[in-house]
């Protein structure tokens, strides 16, 4: 797919409005905002879901499949999902997200706009010619986890872990690393970023496993030499 087709007409990059329901996703975020998802947010089914995950994505069938019924399952409903259910703590969602801040004692639902203190720290592990590596985002993950009030459980943890590796696979260009802007645009406008375009091969279940299973490999080698809290 060429690159100028994410700013045709069909797919312009249009802001949410008030009224539109959100997820703390930027890869979900930026379908809705260019309009491969309900633009509004509500009531999207599992079949839209799954083909809209492969469309600009490159996920394979078994991957956006599993993805999209995780999240109908947890945070749906017959099939159908609002992208502000994703919210939903301790479901899916969790806390130290790069972008996102942690969810209030008390609250049963998380922030769904980016943070912008936090967009700034994200962005500050970033080189501005170089971009980021997949060792970035593990620096990334100790750094959000690091003193939280409430440790993540394994599960969170690992859902952490594979969504850095499959933000990595989906961004990266052919040298490894995540161009800044790039960064910017997808964490921080939740846009598809200029000039860029879905991976050339299918992204399956196993790279994705693969790549979490490097952060999580990354991060145990960098707590060694890290300060202690």
């Amino acid at each position: 797919m060429s690159t100028a087709s994410w700013q045709t007409s069909e797919h312009k990059f249009v802001p949410s409005r008030k009224g539109d329901r959100r997820a703390p996703c930027p890869a979900l975020n930026a379908m809705a905002n260019h309009g491969y998802l309900p633009h509004n947010g509500k009531n999207i089914g599992l079949w839209q879901l799954i083909l809209a995950l492969r469309q600009v994505y490159n996920l394979s069938f078994p991957l956006a499949a599993f993805l999209a019924l995780a999240g109908m399952f947890l945070c749906g409903h017959a099939l159908h999902l609002d992208l502000d259910a994703l919210a939903a703590h301790n479901k899916i969602e969790h806390d130290a997200s790069l972008v996102h801040g942690d969810t209030e004692m008390g609250q049963h639902m998380a922030p769904t706009c980016v943070d912008s203190r936090l967009l700034q720290s994200f962005l500050a592990q970033a080189d501005t010619k170089t971009g980021m590596s997949l060792k970035g985002f593990a620096k990334l993950r100790i750094q959000r986890e690091r003193g939280l009030k409430r440790p993540l459980d394994m599960v969170h943890a690992a859902i952490g872990k594979g969504e850095v590796g499959l933000s990595w696979l989906l961004l990266k260009e052919d040298n490894g690393r995540i161009p800044y802007t790039r960064l910017y645009q997808w964490y921080g406008e939740e846009r598809l970023p200029d000039g860029w375009h879905k991976p050339s091969h299918e992204v399956g279940l196993l790279q994705a496993r693969q790549k979490a299973n490097e952060v999580a490999a990354f991060m145990r080698q960098l707590k060694g030499w890290q300060d202690p809290v």
